[in-house]
C-alpha cells in the first residue's frame, strides 16, 4: 500500500514537472534501472539530467507535504540593500520579500511559485538574481549581517508538493 501511494507521488511530481516542461524546456521521465524505478528530469535544450531520484528517496514532511531531493545546491544569502539588488523592496515576482519564505532561483528550471525546502523551511521561488543559475538558490534574509553570515554552502534541495 505505501509503495503504490509513493509511486502515485511521485507520478504526481512526474505530471506536475512535464506540465512546466512544455514552458521549461525540460522533461521528466520514468524508467527503470535494472534494479529499481527512477525518475529524471531532463534539460531538453542540453539533454544533460537536472536532477534524479528514486521511490524510496521520496520524504513525507510537515503539513501533508511530499518532497523529493533535487541534490545538492550552493546556497547565499541575499537582503534587500542596495549591496544585494535594486534596493527597491520587491522581487520579481511583484511581491515584499519575506525571510524564511522567499528564494531566488534560475526561472528557467524552477518557475515563480515554485516551492523548495532548504534545512526543513519551505521556501518559495518569487525572485531571480543576475548569479544564480542552475543549481544555486539565494536565500531572502532580513538584514545584510544575515545574508553574509549565511555565507557561501552546499545544502540539500528538496521540491515540495502539498
Amino acid at each position: 500500500m505505501r509503495k503504490n501511494i509513493i509511486r502515485n507521488i511521485i507520478c504526481f511530481c512526474m505530471a506536475a514537472l512535464c506540465s512546466l516542461s512544455f514552458t521549461m524546456g525540460a522533461w521528466a521521465e520514468e524508467y527503470d534501472s535494472g534494479t529499481d524505478s527512477k525518475s529524471r528530469v531532463i534539460d531538453a535544450a542540453t539533454g544533460n539530467i537536472i536532477s534524479q531520484w528514486q521511490e524510496d528517496e521520496v520524504i513525507s514532511g510537515q503539513n501533508d507535504q511530499t518532497s523529493v531531493s533535487l541534490g545538492m545546491f550552493t546556497t547565499t544569502g541575499y537582503c534587500g540593500c542596495s549591496k544585494c539588488c535594486s534596493g527597491l523592496n520587491l522581487t520579481y515576482a511583484g511581491t515584499i520579500p519575506r525571510a524564511g519564505h522567499t528564494i531566488s532561483a534560475d526561472l528557467s528550471i524552477y518557475p515563480i511559485g515554485t516551492k523548495l525546502m532548504i534545512d526543513g523551511v519551505t521556501y518559495t521561488v518569487e525572485d531571480m538574481g543576475s548569479n544564480v543559475n542552475g543549481n544555486h538558490i539565494d536565500i531572502f534574509y532580513d538584514s545584510h549581517e544575515e545574508a553574509l553570515e549565511h555565507g557561501k554552502k552546499t545544502q540539500e534541495v528538496f521540491s515540495v508538493v502539498e
